[in-house]
């Protein structure tokens, strides 16, 4: 054998040549043991376990996340929404599409929240009409206040101005107890809400409202119960509003009707979430609207104002909030009946 370094010739049991002193024979050299191959440390299946459960729960963490964010996003729509309505706006609602197909809305509230939130909007709004120096619809506001104030006190002193009276409802809850007071009161908000609607773009809204009150999908049998409880509570309001009804107190009717018309042809508003929060159903943590079922509701209260005006006309002054009654008890019998042959086929 040779050294490999030197190349001198060496004993074959050589170790180490002897003239350059280079090590020869079986010692392994370094890149032989650098290119050795390590040992494989075995992986438990507790290992494997525990990674896999780490993985899921990252994932799952990822999931929550991307759902609250889309359910906070329609949440914070639908609160700039109802903050950004015109004072109309803020106690009317808009209604757009009477289809009976059910819609996912993770905006939807529930019917005490709404209100809450149509209060507190309407407050805004009102504030609103100061700091955006909107004055001519302060100064509208301010000329029927004025009026409702000379006419109660023209008629204190034995002079009446029919068509003044009839138009303004100026003498609703006027000689009446508190409930009868506030009744009135809330009349005349009514008679005021509607003027200020119709005049800040409600015209528009009216085709598209008495379209949608008459279409056939209000009168299909899962909507009906809806419909009569709209129109039963929009008559029993209307007593409520007018206390004995006569022909001279109908304005808040009219005007409670075409804020139903309005609310069914235009596009937003508390009336219309009100609507979609009572008919909506809960599943899981997101609330179902159905379109045609609050559709069929809006439509009730628009045929429940406007039957209280015809019957203000019959010499009996009882018989809206009677009738009114009725339609109640029908459609709550109506709703469940059909809401328990919807679940059974479901299942």
């Amino acid at each position: 054998m040779f050294c490999p370094k030197c190349g001198n010739k060496l004993p074959d049991n050589a170790k180490f040549c002897d003239k350059c002193g280079d090590p020869v024979g079986s010692v392994p050299n370094d890149q032989s043991v650098n290119n050795q191959t390590p040992a494989q440390t075995p992986v438990s299946e507790q290992s494997i376990q525990t990674a896999a459960k780490q993985a899921a729960s990252a994932a799952a963490s990822q999931v929550r996340s991307a759902a609250a964010g889309a359910i906070q996003a329609p949440l914070s729509n639908l609160t700039e929404q109802i903050a950004s309505s015109e004072p109309g706006e803020a106690v009317l609602g808009t209604f757009g599409g009477v289809s009976g197909a059910v819609t996912n809305i993770t905006g939807i509230l529930n019917p005490f929240t709404t209100i809450i939130s149509g209060i507190k909007s309407f407050g805004q709004s009102f504030v609103g009409l100061f700091k955006n120096k909107q004055w001519i619809k302060l100064i509208i506001a301010g000329v029927i206040a004025v009026v409702w104030i000379v006419l109660m006190i023209l008629s204190y002193n034995g002079i009446n101005i029919g068509i003044l009276n009839f138009l303004t409802f100026a003498q609703g809850g006027v000689g009446r107890t508190v409930p009868g007071w506030l009744g009135g009161l809330l009349g005349k908000t009514t008679v005021v809400t509607m003027l200020f609607s119709l005049f800040t773009g409600g015209f528009k809204s009216l085709g598209g409202g008495f379209k949608s009150m008459f279409s056939g999908a209000n009168f299909k049998t899962s909507n009906l119960g809806w419909l009569l409880l709209g129109a039963g509570g929009a008559l029993i309001v209307y007593q409520f509003f007018a206390g004995s009804a006569s022909l001279t107190d109908t304005m808040p009717a009219i005007s409670g009707a075409l804020i139903g018309v309005m609310a069914l042809g235009r596009g937003n508003g508390f009336l219309y979430r009100f609507a979609q929060s009572l008919t909506a159903s809960k599943v899981g943590a997101s609330r179902i609207a159905n379109n045609g079922k609050a559709a069929g509701l809006l439509s009730g209260v628009t045929y429940g104002f406007a039957l209280g005006a015809l019957l203000s006309a019959i010499p009996f002054g009882w018989l809206p909030v009677i009738l009114g009654g009725v339609c109640v008890i029908a459609g709550i019998v109506l709703t469940i009946v059909f809401g328990n042959k919807k679940e059974v086929s479901a299942v």
